[in-house]
Formats: structure tokens, sequence, C-alpha cells
């Protein structure tokens, strides 16, 4: 009796083991519900599960044979947002890192050796054109000038006597010439004393802010002598390079962005006023130059900026940031056409925080789908909904059901043409913005499938 129960709980086990097995493996071998279990009301995989496991496996091939495109969705509709593809123009633009300068700068050096007797004015001076800087003794060069204008004027007392005495012929014509050559000698010789002596100063050649004085009073200086430096600051030139694939496009006029560490939060305005006239052939780049105003005295020379050329862009079509997909072939988008999902394998140009600039197989004015209630598919059926604060146009077919019955009639536009790169079909700009100014707020589909298979919206 022991062996016969102890084979009876074997065999419960047994038949235990296999029920589970048969749940858990679901093994092919069985194509249709087991008649003993049915009979007891136990189904193990029902026949309609099986049908669409099977249909589900045909639409993925037909999607295959059809490059991707299209493929069987299956006929149930799937609720989607959408919006209007537009144009978009790319943000170009080309950064590099230069180097500041006053408009006018110089270092002053003296034109002649000597002590310095008098140093008029301080580092951090504002001076104007012309303002003596230094001054050096001057002693001989003076006496040299009383000299020249005593030798000039008995030169010319000599030939005033001459003239009178040519009236009675009692000099010759040879005399009263050497007094004249005498007297321009004699002016000459008085021009270079008075060169000598102005040589002895230091003069502002502009209008400036000196800097920090490299002498002192008593010092002896020589023409290599570097007295101090002057600039004016009035503007400031910023040098910068710019690489060859851009030499072409720069050009002057175009306005420049600086930013410098030295004023953090600070953006300066400027524009390009110079452009080498030939590429670097050794850096493979172009020399250019740009003017900034400095009425406040704010910028200095030797600061290094922050510069950034706004270039011309070019016009791609837009879509909105969550309309892109990624999968493993890479960036796609999801357009509606006809009433269908189709996909559509996107290079992306550009991308900000809420569009993205794209080229492929998309023209302004196509339907790109948003969001959805379900993953899409090529071949997919979906009822479109517009986003808030935006309205749907069809490029190609006014019969078709675009618009969700959500949408008032009132928000219903017509049908406009296709244009590439034109902006046609866009009814609104991609502000991210509803009519009356407030942002998006959706994040996410709101809708949803309820128990019974309708489509429930809560937008």
């Amino acid at each position: 009796m022991s062996r016969s129960r102890q084979a009876v709980k074997v065999g419960l086990i047994a038949v235990v083991v296999g029920i589970a097995g048969l749940y858990i493996g679901k093994p092919v071998l069985f194509s249709k519900p087991v008649p003993l279990f049915a009979s007891v009301g136990l189904t193990l995989w029902p026949t309609e599960t099986a049908d669409v496991v099977v249909k589900g496996s045909g639409n993925k091939q037909q999607g295959k044979r059809d490059g991707g495109k299209r493929g069987g969705g299956g006929n149930q509709e799937i609720l989607a947002r959408a919006r209007n593809v537009t144009t978009g123009v790319t943000d170009t633009f080309v950064r590099a890192i230069g180097t500041g300068r006053a408009a006018k700068m110089t270092d002053l050096y003296p034109e002649s050796s000597g002590r310095i007797q008098e140093l008029p004015f301080k580092a951090g001076t504002r001076v104007s054109t012309g303002d003596v800087v230094l001054r050096l003794d001057d002693a001989e060069e003076k006496l040299a000038v009383n000299r020249a204008k005593l030798a000039l004027k008995d030169a010319e007392e000599q030939v005033e006597r001459y003239e009178k005495l040519m009236s009675s012929q009692t000099i010759s014509t040879v005399q009263m010439q050497n007094a004249l050559l005498a007297t321009n000698q004699a002016r000459l010789d008085l021009d270079k004393a008075s060169i000598d002596l102005d040589r002895r100063l230091v003069r502002a050649p502009f209008e400036g802010i000196l800097g920090i004085m490299d002498v002192e009073i008593g010092d002896y200086v020589t023409q290599s002598s570097r007295i101090t430096g002057l600039d004016d600051r009035s503007s400031i030139l910023v040098e910068f390079v710019v690489p060859e694939r851009f030499a072409n496009k720069v050009k002057r006029g175009d306005s420049v962005e600086l930013r410098t560490e030295a004023m953090p939060g600070h953006t300066f305005s400027g524009e390009l006023t110079a452009l080498e006239n030939r590429v670097n052939s050794e850096s493979r780049t172009l020399k250019v130059q740009a003017t900034v105003a400095n009425p406040d005295d704010l910028l200095r020379s030797g600061i290094a900026f922050d510069a950034r050329v706004q270039l011309e862009g070019d016009e791609w079509p837009s879509v909105p940031s969550i309309a892109l997909k990624w999968d493993r072939s890479g960036p796609h988008v999801w357009l509606a056409e006809n009433g269908e999902a189709l996909r559509a394998d996107v290079t992306v140009i550009e991308r900000s925080a809420d569009r993205v600039l794209i080229e492929g197989e998309v023209e302004p004015g196509d339907i790109v789908i948003t969001e959805s209630v379900r993953d899409l598919r090529p071949g997919t059926k979906v009822t479109l909904q517009a986003e808030p604060g935006f309205t749907l146009t069809s490029p190609d077919e006014p019969a078709a059901p675009l618009v969700s019955e959500t949408q008032t009639p009132s928000d219903k536009a017509g049908v406009k043409g296709k244009g590439k790169g034109l902006g046609q079909g866009k009814n609104k700009p991609d502000t991210g913005q509803t009519d009356k100014g407030e942002p998006v707020k959706s994040s996410g589909s709101q809708s949803g499938i309820s128990p019974d298979g309708t489509t429930q919206s809560n937008s």
C-alpha cells in the first residue's frame, strides 16, 4: 500500500508540473485548445491571441518589403497629436578668441638724449594733442636759438645796407648776392636751433590716456628710453582669425558679439571693419578686425575677447523637438499622409530646445506627428489632433480626416500647397505658445483608450 500511495503522489506531482509547463512554456505542439482542459473550462491559450501574433508577424514583414515606409499597422486607429512642418533658418556663426587694443596706441620716446627736467602729467591722466608730457634740460639749445637769431638779424641788416649802396653803384652785384646768401643761411641756422630746442620736449601725438611713467625727474634718457604709453580707448579694435572655410562668408559690416572675462555678464556689440586680403597659407586662417565702441572706458588694450560673428543661415524644414525619434537606424520622424503614419528618415542639421532643423524626405507643410497614445508603425491608421495653439493644414488632400473631432470648425484651415524652403503650409509660427500667448503645457500625451476600445482624449 505504501508503494501505491507513493506512486499516486508522484503521478499527481507530474500532472501539476506538466500543467505548469504548459502555461509557462506554451509549446507549439498544440495549435488548438486541448479538449480535455476545455471541457472543464480551462483554456491555456486562446485562438484569438495566436491570430494576433500571426498578424503582427505578417505586418512586420510587410513593412520590410515596403522599405520601412509603409506596412500593415492594423485597422485600429490611433489618436495622435500633430503639427505642420515649418521652415527654419540655421543659427550659423563662427567663434574665435581675439585680443583687443585701443583704436590708437603708442609708446612715447624722447627724440634726443638728456636729463629729465619736468614731468607735467601723472599716469592715468587724459591729455590732448600737443600737450607736453616730458621736458629735458634745454639750456644749450636755448643759447643756440638766441645765437641764431642774432646772426639772422645781422645778416638782414647787412642786406638793407647793400640795397642802399646798390643805387649809387658803390658795391657790386656779387657782394649783394653774398649778403642775401648769408641771410638765408642764418634763417636755416635759426630753424635748426629751434628744432633742436623742440626736441627737448615729448608731446602727445593724439588725445588719449597716459600709462605708468617708466622714468622719473632727474633720470638721464636716450632715444631708446621708453617714457610711457598713450592709448585712445574711445573704441577698441579686436583682432582674431576665422577658418578659411568662412573666408568668403564674413564681410565688412557683419555684426560681432564680444564677451570678456574682464566684464562677466556683459555683451558688447561691434562690427567687422577690416579683413586681411589673403588667407594665411600655414594656419589656413583669415585675420579679421572688429571695432567696438567704448564710451564708458570699460575696456582696455590687451584684453582677451570671445568673438562671435553671425553669418547668414540656410533654410531647412523645422519640426518640434518632441517629434524627432531615434532607433537603431538613426533619427526619423513620423508623418501623417492620407490618414496613415509614414516614417521618414532624416539627418539632423541643427537642434535647439524647442525645434530641430532636419534634412530628408520632409517638406514645409507636411504633417508631422509629435505624440501618440501607442507606438507607431508604417501604415498605422491615425486620427490627428492639432497641438494646442496650432491648426493643421493638409498638404495634398483636403478630403482626408486630418483634424480630430475635438478641433472646432473655426480652427480648421484651408488646404495650401507644399513649398520647399518657402514656409508654405505654415499657419502659425513654431513658437510653442498658444493663441493667448501662453506656453504649451503639454509635455506628453494625455489621451488614452477606454476598456471598450473607444478613443478618449483629455486635451
